[in-house]
């Protein structure tokens, strides 16, 4: 009996840490599920921005995150720093937190300057409902045709997020 309760112990962690560590695997609830519809409001506190106003042409790479999250800040300072290999990538970045957290993230991270960066508040708690992820940042990557093909609950390598953004 002991021996069983060590076996599960350990799968149970095992699924935990690769969780925790950005492991690629789309969650049963999210397969074959197109590109959610969603709402932001952007940092000027007045636009709203929704699922329809992004482009059809690019692939969109969702982020949730929270402006006090160590992992997202540093997720966030790799991306900037590889924008130009992500330039055909259209990068939404949602928090549930506090607006002016936010707005305070938006502005040290300077996002206004990276033009396929959008930035908003998910006012309407979708991402967490609709994900059902544990870990920040949560990234899903959607290809041109609206498809999931990548999830990543607590982030991914920015060289991996590029070599994906190419596929």
């Amino acid at each position: 009996m002991k021996n069983v309760l060590f076996v599960l112990s350990f799968l149970f962690v095992f699924q935990v840490s690769a969780s925790a560590n950005g492991k690629d695997s789309i969650p049963l609830h999210l397969k074959n599920l197109k590109l959610p519809d969603f709402k932001l409001l952007l940092p000027d506190s007045v636009t709203a921005f929704y699922t329809e106003q992004l482009s059809a042409k690019k692939i969109t790479i969702l982020i949730s995150f929270s402006p006090e999250c160590d992992h997202c800040k540093q997720q966030t300072k790799e991306i900037i720093e590889n924008i130009k290999e992500l330039k055909d990538a259209q990068i939404v970045m949602a928090t549930t937190l506090p607006f002016e957290m936010m707005k305070a993230f938006h502005e040290e991270y300077k996002i206004a300057s990276y033009k396929n960066i959008i930035m908003g508040r998910d006012v309407l708690y979708f991402f967490p409902k609709y994900f059902l992820n544990h870990y920040l940042p949560l990234i899903a990557i959607y290809n041109k045709k609206g498809d999931l093909v990548h999830y990543f609950d607590g982030g991914v390598s920015t060289a991996e997020l590029i070599r994906l953004s190419k596929e």
